[in-house]
């Protein structure tokens, strides 16, 4: 049949567009079903992080300032393990782009990271931890990124993820953590007061003691390994929180746009049909007419028919 071709190319576009918005259908519903999961997780966290913060915080400083005072920085971007999550990634690329530095040292968190920052800052990329997200982020991840920032030097390390602000909206944001020995060294003037504590300080003055007596380092350095694994848990849960989030917004979009293309393939497969179908009338119509042509009668309906 003359067009066969035609008819052929667009009747299997048109099954490749539906079975595609099948796939894209499933991802969304299988993603807002993570979503879900993520914001309650995210909300309970972000209660217990406010006594992190009372722990760690400490007066902003510039950029500037902190990259002159450093000898090395330590930057932790936590990226995603795989696509269709809008600009998240290169958003993280191009904050890191802005603040690069010779004292600069990356340690990447998620498959993106390892994918893209050897090839963008092979100079400044130490290595990447990827963590498949078959299950929620939990403690014990935390605190195996904390081993692995104890096995580099640095004066202050920064933790950059993007924060949730709306299921459309995600921003960069960062929590900087600092230096073990500084961040005692504050504690300890903060804490100083009259008599033992102008002395010795806080740290020092409280009973932290061993069965022989001695101080017991060990315990001041694991309260602040648990305040930092809390910190980079609430910035990979929030960062978890807003790939999902952009992932929906770029699934909808898929759906939409191969919904039109298959709205459109459908309007062509179908005029296509049409117009074969016509011409195949009208043929056979041709030639039923040149076939009476010699009778007076013409062509009957019921003789046609």
């Amino acid at each position: 049949m003359p067009g066969g071709g035609t008819i052929r190319f667009w009747r299997e576009k048109l099954a490749g567009y539906k079975k595609y918005h099948q796939i894209v259908k499933t991802i969304k519903m299988v993603t807002l079903a993570k979503y879900r999961q993520t914001v309650t997780r995210t909300r309970v966290r972000d209660q217990t992080l406010r006594y992190t913060r009372k722990v760690l915080d400490g007066p902003t400083e510039s950029e500037d300032k902190v990259v002159a005072n450093a000898e090395q920085l330590l930057y932790m971007p936590i990226t995603t393990n795989r696509g269709s999550c809008g600009s998240l990634n290169s958003v993280m690329m191009n904050y890191l782009a802005e603040v690069a530095s010779p004292k600069m040292r990356i340690i990447a968190i998620g498959k993106k990271g390892l994918d893209s920052l050897p090839k963008l800052m092979p100079d400044n990329f130490d290595r990447s931890i990827v963590n498949d997200m078959k299950q929620a982020q939990s403690f014990q991840f935390a605190a195996y990124v904390v081993d692995h920032m104890r096995t580099v030097e640095w004066d202050r390390a920064q933790i950059i993820f993007n924060r949730f602000h709306s299921a459309s909206t995600q921003k960069i944001a960062v929590y900087n953590i600092p230096k073990y020995q500084s961040w005692k060294q504050k504690v300890e003037d903060d804490s100083a007061g009259e008599g033992k504590l102008a002395e010795e300080g806080l740290l020092q003055s409280l009973p932290m003691l061993t069965a022989l007596g001695e101080k017991e380092e060990g315990q001041v350095e694991d309260f602040y390994d648990f305040h930092t694994a809390l910190t980079i848990l609430n910035a990979a849960c929030e960062n978890e929180l807003s790939e999902y989030a952009a992932r929906i917004i770029a699934v909808e979009n898929q759906l939409s746009n191969i919904t039109d293309l298959m709205h459109k393939a459908d309007y062509i497969y179908n005029k296509t049909r049409k117009e074969l179908i016509t011409a195949e009338l009208l043929e056979i119509i041709s030639a039923m007419t040149a076939m009476t042509a010699g009778k007076k009668d013409g062509l009957k309906k019921e003789k046609f028919w």
